[in-house]
């Protein structure tokens, strides 16, 4: 223990960086003077690491002191040297109650022997804490000292297990006894673990001295777990249990094998987990044999097992149960199934496609696919060609998730050569998810065989075939549907045409679209609409703008539509927040047949859409309100209106520059700081576009954190508003922090505040020049938060009205 010491006393040293003696004579002055606790507390725990014996005195004048004898002890426990060990032990004497456990306990992290006999007289202390202490000390210091003490001490405490002072030397001796089992030292081990367990104590105190006597009693031991395990002991038994997969026992395998069909069904239980944990394949046999048990926990537990100590010869056993058995054991079969590795495993499940019941052919293919059995390929695709309808539907199964790029070509041949609508189905459907699986798989998809497929084969074989390309994206396969929605075979045109319609292939969207415009038949039509909505609208992998989305829908709305249909277009409408689609919007609201769909689809688009294009939203919302389907619609377009109105009263138009900070500045101190934005004739400011609405609930809101970033500095932001006359306003201004406000280059405002964002906190009477004028923001940033807003109103409060705003003037 001093080597140890020693060498954390070095590393702490080396870590520390400070090694001189002035260092530890200074630390040493703070101790015997005046300073305060915590600052003395400092100065311990500095020493600890780079204090010498010289300071073990300055330290244990501290022990007794109960304010600081916790700093003392924890820079002593840790020294090397002799005296910070005579120090604690000395302390004994001189303290007590809480105090002295502390030291006790630092003797015991010490592991210092010569305070055994102090400690051994501890244990017999009238303050139960220290007793208590003075045992877990000793079962630390181990030896056979402390342990002939610790063994006095309890057979000499009579008192009920659940006592403190009991369990504290019981898990000593325990401690003891290990430490010497770890030292080969195995009959004391041995005696001190029969002493304990021949006492009465807790469940977890028997255990822990059962193991320990197994343990120690060499090949005796097997011989103790052998009773424990036939007689149901139960501390004993459930220490043996934990025991057999870690002893190394000559014949302990075959032992425990032999004691399978000898104890009770929980012990079976126990006892077959334990061997799976071990891991001797020897015991495979004997635990498959209790797959047949009536008790079907241990039932579960064997199947569980076999994954482990089972060969392929099991296969066919857990194939069935796999199949047939209850829900927890056909989950744990299957899992065994695809954990086996000894053996021929694959030709056994293999041969499981030849049985006559369809379920366990199921679960074979299954199991070939789980374990992504590559090998089986070719094996599989000879039982789809010749096996009967279960088998083959199972080999379809894991030829889905099995089958690589070059034999894509194999599938496409038993849908191609199928004999029956049954196996041309089963095929085309392995094709289908064999397809997709390796698209997501690889990011692309080697489509030529699939549409060599669809050029040379029988018509039946075609339309098996096409079924399967939607969702597939590959140039082949875009010239192929296109192809097919032309094709004189009526039924050709027709699967050519679902399959279009199903694509997820972006560049198929002009095709959807021209049959939404010009197929004959309504229900292609309806079918082209629907994909040409969920193209644009919902699939992830499409990404169009808005004015390409708005472009599908133009020609689609020239056409003449049913209701079904128009319902559609105003769905897919309804999530473009552009003009545009605002536009194409306006006519149907006076269509009674859509109406209500109408009024929807412009509500949305209409709160969706930018502040710069508030005025084109507003006069939507206005048709909507004077001609409502319904009340609670105009009661929806009232309130989108009013939020629209309140929003377009904000200047949303702003440029910013920044951020400015100065090194030791904080933002108040930052505010009265001329930057260059705020000085004149310096045209290399460089001055971004600020966003607007980037939080749909404010619309209004200018948010300098999110284009910014940072703390303790501040941002100018400007724009230009434009007036038809002079006329005197109130500039209503909100910042999160403070702000100041320079109208065409005059300061008319300065609050240097740190504070939320709430609008309209500082209002400013002002005059507008005719034509534009130049608004200059200065906003500082404390933390958190950095948002501003700024309006202008009538002197009475009322909206102004004529002023527009930009980021630069307009001619």
């Amino acid at each position: 223990m001093v080597a140890d010491l020693k060498a954390a006393n070095a590393a702490g040293s080396a870590a520390s960086g400070i090694t001189s003696d002035l260092d530890e004579q200074q630390l040493v002055g703070v101790l015997q003077s005046s300073a305060s606790a915590q600052e003395k507390d400092a100065a311990c725990a500095r020493l600890k690491w780079i204090g010498s014996a010289r300071c073990v005195a300055t330290l244990a004048s501290l022990l007794s002191d109960e304010q600081l004898s916790h700093s003392a002890r924890y820079a002593l426990e840790s020294m090397p040297w002799p005296e910070a060990g005579k120090a604690l032990r000395e302390a004994l004497e001189t303290t007590s109650r809480l105090t002295k456990v502390g030291i006790i306990n630092s003797l015991g992290l010490r592991r210092d022997a010569q305070a055994a006999p102090a400690l051994e007289y501890l244990l017999g202390d009238n303050d139960g804490a220290v007793a208590v202490a003075a045992a877990r000390a000793l079962g630390q210091i181990g030896g056979a000292q402390a342990l002939s003490s610790l063994q006095t001490a309890l057979a000499a405490h009579a008192s009920p297990s659940a006592d403190p002072l009991r369990g504290a030397l019981a898990d000593a001796i325990l401690r003891c006894g290990y430490e010497l089992l770890e030292s080969a030292n195995r009959p004391a081990a041995l005696a001190a673990f029969q002493q304990l367990y021949g006492t009465q104590h807790e469940d977890s105190v028997r255990v822990a001295a059962f193991r320990g006597m197994v343990l120690a009693s060499g090949k005796e031991g097997l011989t103790l777990m052998r009773n424990a395990l036939m007689n149901s002991n139960g501390s004993c038994e459930l220490a043996s249990l934990q025991l057999v997969h870690e002893v190394d026992f000559p014949g302990a395998t075959k032992a425990f094998v032999d004691l399978l069909p000898k104890v009770r069904p929980a012990t079976q239980r126990g006892l077959i987990g334990a061997l799976a944990l071990r891991g001797d394949v020897s015991a495979g046999r004997a635990v498959a044999a209790l797959e047949q048990s009536d008790v079907p926990e241990v039932r579960l537990a064997a199947l569980k097992a076999m994954g482990i100590l089972g060969d392929a010869g099991n296969v066919p056993l857990l194939t069935k149960a796999a199949a047939s058995g209850g829900g927890s054991e056909r989950k744990a079969a299957f899992q065994s199934l695809t954990e086996l590795r000894r053996g021929d495993v694959v030709s056994a499940l293999l041969a499981q496609l030849s049985s006559s019941q369809p379920e366990e052919q199921e679960e074979a293919a299954r199991v070939l696919g789980e374990r992504g059995e590559v090998a089986a390929v070719s094996k599989l695709l000879a039982v789809a060609r010749r096996g009967g309808d279960s088998a083959r539907k199972a080999a379809f199964d894991a030829l889905a998730v099995l089958v690589d790029a070059p034999q894509l070509s194999s599938l496409v041949d038993l849908v191609v050569q199928a004999k029956s609508e049954g196996a041309r189905a089963q095929a085309a459907a392995a094709l289908n998810q064999a397809c997709h699986h390796l698209q997501t798989k690889n990011g692309h998809l080697d489509a030529l065989a699939l549409v060599n497929g669809l050029k040379e084969s029988p018509v039946e074989a075609r339309l098996a075939l096409l079924s399967v390309c939607s969702g597939l994206i590959d140039p082949g396969l875009r010239a192929a549907l296109r192809a097919a929605t032309t094709d004189a075979d009526a039924r050709i045109r027709a699967a050519g045409i679902r399959a279009l319609c199903d694509t997820t292939d972006a560049e198929l969207l002009p095709d959807v679209g021209a049959i939404a415009c010009d197929a004959p038949e309504e229900a292609f039509r309806t079918l082209a609409v629907r994909a040409c909505v969920r193209l644009t609208t919902q699939e992830e992998t499409v990404k169009l703008s808005n004015v390409q989305r708005v472009a599908v829908f133009k020609p689609i709305l020239q056409t003449q539509l049913q209701p079904e249909q128009k319902r559609l277009v105003l769905s897919a409408l309804a999530e473009i927040p552009d003009p545009a689609a605002l536009a194409l919007v306006d006519p149907f609201l006076k269509d009674d047949s859509v109406q209500a769909e109408a009024d929807e689809a412009a509500i949305k688009i209409a709160g969706a859409l930018l502040p710069a294009q508030s005025q084109v939203a507003a006069e939507c919302l206005r048709k909507v309100l004077a001609g409502a389907s319904s009340e609670a619609m105009r009661k929806r377009a009232g309130a989108a209106l009013e939020q629209l109105e309140l929003a377009a009263s904000f200047l949303t138009a702003w440029q910013v520059a920044g951020p400015f900070r100065q090194e030791g500045k904080g933002c108040t101190d930052l505010f009265d700081i001329s930057f260059p934005p705020e000085q004149s004739g310096t045209p290399d400011v460089k001055w971004q576009s600020l966003s607007a609405g980037t939080d749909p609930r404010r619309p209004w809101l200018m948010d300098l954190l999110k284009a910014l970033g940072g703390e303790q500095c501040v941002a100018y932001a400007q724009t230009w508003v434009h007036s038809d006359q002079q006329e005197a306003v109130l500039l209503e201004v909100g910042s999160d922090d403070g702000v100041k406000v320079w109208l065409n280059g005059e300061l008319i405002h300065a609050n240097n505040a740190v504070r939320g964002l709430q609008p309209g906190s500082d209002r400013i009477n002002a005059v507008l020049k005719a034509g534009w004028n130049r608004l200059l923001l200065k906003v500082t940033q404390y933390n958190q938060g950095w948002e501003f807003c700024a309006r202008f109103r009538k002197p009475d409060g009322s909206p102004a009205e004529g002023l527009r705003d930009s980021v630069q003037p307009v001619p």
